[in-house]
């Protein structure tokens, strides 16, 4: 059964897009002169794997249009050596041999929080999967992020499915170089609606607020997928899918597995789990799913508060009395996304 939706309402959504005042991202790549094709998308992958996070690298290493330069890893889900292992286990399963550099290990100025884990003690629903072949490179995340962007400056992408704590380090030691960086892919905030972490803040945002804070002033631009846009009931995953996955290709076999100890996680409180990394992934590698976002600049709370880790979203085009004058509108942030899209290419990837 094929999974991937063959749609044409992508041209109606651009068109209700101009009407309703809301900003189509830019995504579409430069086309290769001798081949006529579309160049793929240089990125960077930035990344605390737990096991959503290595369905969305799976996503990203099994599309033909992303050329993964390589992976960083820091804190957050797991531990950063721990992150490592899974990255390398994940690619190994995809059969791409992509670099993966070890990077922070906590936040800029606090403690690491310690959370509940929700992704078993390996982060891989300590199913006994990560035992990779290869070894992290010897060089650390922030000098690869730099390197790579400076070596090939406005084509380098980065996709970040964690805290930004690596992406602030480089901001912070080489900020004319980050500015080289063609855009920031992030799943964070909690968008337009509630947190998870506290009521105001999403997980990755509560783990270093600063970090957040940092990239979210700079001027690059930024697509953001907040918590909001994963709640939708057709973009979750149900038992049903997950057997599915359980009975599909090797990397749906793998990904089952992983999935074990997160499923559990959300079946204390309701049926089907959220897959946000995934969908942070699919924004880039299938752009038409995107149906809407919102020209913004946002600010992370930074404050020793009930309010630290809440990103406050400025909207392009209303008016603040209290602020006469906003930062950069930086940031599209996704408002309305096609749930049904992103999971029927979900299922494919893993099943066929």
């Amino acid at each position: 059964m094929k999974y991937i939706k063959k749609t044409t309402a992508f041209l109606l959504a651009a068109l209700v897009l101009v009407l309703s005042g809301c900003g189509a991202v830019d995504t579409e790549n430069k086309t290769d002169k001798k081949s006529g094709k579309a160049q793929k998308h240089k990125v960077i992958i930035d990344t605390d794997t737990g096991s959503d996070d290595a369905a969305a690298l799976v996503l990203a290493a099994t599309s033909d249009k992303l050329d993964i330069l390589g992976v960083t890893v820091l804190y957050g889900n797991v531990s950063t050596d721990q992150a490592a292992e899974n990255a390398l286990m994940t690619l190994e399963v995809c059969g791409v041999e992509a670099p993966v550099y070890i990077g922070a290990e906590k936040p800029l100025k606090k403690k690491r929080k310690e959370m509940i884990s929700v992704h078993g003690k390996d982060g891989m629903g300590d199913q006994d999967l990560i035992h990779p072949k290869r070894k992290a490179e010897d060089g650390g995340a922030v000098d690869f992020i730099l390197d790579t962007i400076k070596s090939d400056p406005g084509e380098v992408e980065i996709i970040a499915f964690g805290p930004l704590t690596n992406i602030a380090l480089a901001f912070k030691k080489d900020p004319d170089t980050m500015k080289l960086c063609k855009r920031i892919w992030v799943m964070g905030t909690a968008g337009f609606g509630a947190g998870n972490a506290t009521p105001v803040a999403e997980f990755n945002v509560y783990n270093d607020a600063e970090a957040y804070d940092t990239v979210l002033s700079s001027e690059l631009p930024m697509t953001i997928l907040g918590l909001d846009m994963v709640l939708n009931e057709e973009a979750k995953l149900t038992k049903d899918d997950l057997n599915k996955m359980a009975q599909g290709n090797k990397k749906g076999v793998y990904m089952s597995k992983a999935f074990t100890k997160l499923f559990e996680f959300y079946q204390k409180s309701e049926d089907n789990m959220l897959l946000p990394d995934p969908m942070a992934a699919a924004c880039m590698i299938w752009p038409d799913m995107m149906l809407e976002t919102k020209s913004c600049y946002g600010a992370a709370c930074v404050g020793n508060d009930d309010a630290y880790g809440q990103v406050v979203l400025y909207q392009k085009g209303s008016v603040y009395e209290a602020m006469p004058k906003i930062g950069a509108y930086n940031h599209k942030v996704v408002t309305k996304i096609d749930a049904e899209l992103f999971k029927d290419n979900f299922m494919s990837v893993m099943t066929e």
